[in-house]
């Protein structure tokens, strides 16, 4: 309801229930015990929410750990896949065996003797010889594997951040306050030109640069 106050959105009504005939086995209309807002709870955020931790657990099972190997096989050595390897992939990622089949020959064929390949290596490459416009399957799967990560090590650090962030002395900081210290604390490894940051700060405001 907080979304419909804000963007000025006129709240949802609870939608009108058909009353069933009587001749047909129907009566009065029992009335819901749901409240528009536990409805809306109930049958869309915690919906969501299911769907968001069953697409989490599949991502993380290790069952799935010999797709990600083939992938790497394909992509990063002049290794053919035999058959079942890219029946395998083309199952479980729903794409088309054929045509993943043939972009594996093409693409095989324009490697050559590089025999062994880095990811960034491999993408390079693929970019350089327009890959990413002709073989769309491998270049959905190369997406795919850009976004699998090693290991979870890099968000649970991440999630640990926040409680030296969110500490009792910035307990009214805001939600984009916050995410803003987070990613300066994430990506502390980066290297910042503080100078070049308080130039850019104090150029947008009039009274900064009379105080600075």
């Amino acid at each position: 309801m907080s979304i419909c106050v804000a963007n000025d959105i006129e709240e949802p009504d609870e939608r009108r229930k058909r009353k069933v005939c009587t001749r047909l086995g129907g009566g009065d209309v029992v009335p819901s015990t749901f409240s528009v807002k536990d409805n809306y709870r109930v049958n869309s955020f915690y919906a969501v929410l299911d769907v968001i931790i069953v697409s989490i657990k599949e991502r993380f099972n290790e069952d799935n750990l010999s797709i990600i190997v083939l992938c790497e096989k394909l992509f990063l050595t002049n290794v053919l896949l035999n058959d079942d390897e890219v029946k395998q992939i083309s199952q479980f990622y729903n794409m088309n065996y054929d045509e993943l089949k043939s972009e594996q020959r093409m693409y095989k064929v324009a490697l050559g003797k590089k025999k062994q390949l880095t990811l960034i290596l491999a993408t390079n490459f693929f970019m350089e010889n327009h890959f990413h416009q002709s073989l769309n399957i491998m270049n959905d799967l190369l997406k795919i594997l850009w976004t699998i990560p090693v290991n979870t090590c890099e968000c649970e650090r991440s999630f640990s951040s926040l409680r030296r962030l969110k500490a009792y002395i910035r307990s009214s900081t805001g939600q984009e306050g916050l995410s803003s210290l987070s990613l300066i604390s994430i990506e502390r490894t980066f290297d910042i030109d503080i100078d070049t940051i308080v130039t850019e700060f104090v150029s947008k405001n009039q009274e900064r640069k009379k105080i600075f």
